[in-house]
């Protein structure tokens, strides 16, 4: 389906089809870039932004490849069921599918844990990119789940007789059970997938310049201990990296959809 300069369709066989959706500026054929959606419930707190983005990206010429991945969004299959190797499949099939219509992919948009996917997939496919933009990206998966987890240990507190700690959700996790933290059923395979990413573990040398962009309170306080370990390690691989924070709320999380326009302009 076409409309405006833009196309969306379902990927794949029935039952296991992907939602993808090509916004391009009404060119027969151009490049774009690949939205790479963060985890979980960020992913629907960052809609809006992401369509800020791409408004932008367009009207510069652009064109962006959005994508559902499997079991999220408007996609099919279940979160339970979801896997790390078929969503990097389903990157794949959704920039395969753009290039099929005159708009390939030459760089890449990171949001949270899509910055640590993104990058675990430009290290396992060939994607021919010249540019990477990561928002607020995470560096380690394992800490990406024990933050999710703690969504679930502060909602038991409310029951003093049902609360639950971090380290019990990890203990039922490693047996083998499925975890449900706010309405999404966290699987056993899909918590050890992301554990073993690690983003100073997908990028290299070869990883094409990257523009991380960090949204603070204040962009005139101190860069935190934290942030400033993980950009040092960055180069300390030899990626090209521009550093920048741009002030506003934590859009990926907030209470109310929140966008951001310098954000926007500085990608």
């Amino acid at each position: 389906m076409t409309t405006d300069g833009s196309r969306a369709e379902f990927l794949g066989e029935a039952g296991r089809r992907i939602f993808a959706l090509l916004r391009t500026p009404g060119l027969a054929t151009g490049e774009c870039t690949l939205v790479v959606p963060p985890f979980a419930e960020e992913m629907n707190k960052c809609r809006r932004i992401v369509s800020d983005f791409a408004r932008r990206e367009c009207s510069s010429g652009r064109g962006v490849l959005c994508v559902d991945l499997a079991g999220t969004g408007d996609s099919e299959g279940d979160f339970a069921e979801a896997r790390v190797e078929r969503w990097f499949e389903d990157l794949a099939t959704a920039a395969a599918w753009s290039e099929s219509h005159g708009w390939r992919v030459t760089s890449l948009l990171g949001i949270r844990f899509g910055a640590l996917l993104g990058a675990a997939l430009a290290r396992q496919r060939t994607l021919g990119l010249s540019r990477a933009v990561f928002w607020q990206p995470v560096v380690s998966g394992a800490r990406l789940i024990d933050q999710f987890l703690r969504i679930r240990v502060m909602a038991s507190r409310m029951d003093p007789g049902r609360a639950e700690t971090a380290a019990q959700l990890r203990a039922r996790l490693k047996a083998g059970d499925t975890v449900e933290v706010a309405g999404y059923a966290l699987s056993a395979a899909l918590c050890a997938d992301i554990d073993a990413l690690d983003l100073h573990g997908e990028l290299s040398p070869s990883f094409p310049p990257i523009r991380w962009l960090e949204v603070v309170a204040d962009a005139a306080a101190p860069v935190t201990p934290a942030a400033q370990q993980a950009l040092e390690q960055t180069r300390s691989i030899g990626c090209q990296v521009d550093h920048l924070r741009v002030p506003g709320e934590p859009f990926w999380m907030a209470s109310e959809i929140v966008t951001n326009a310098t954000l926007v302009a500085a990608s």
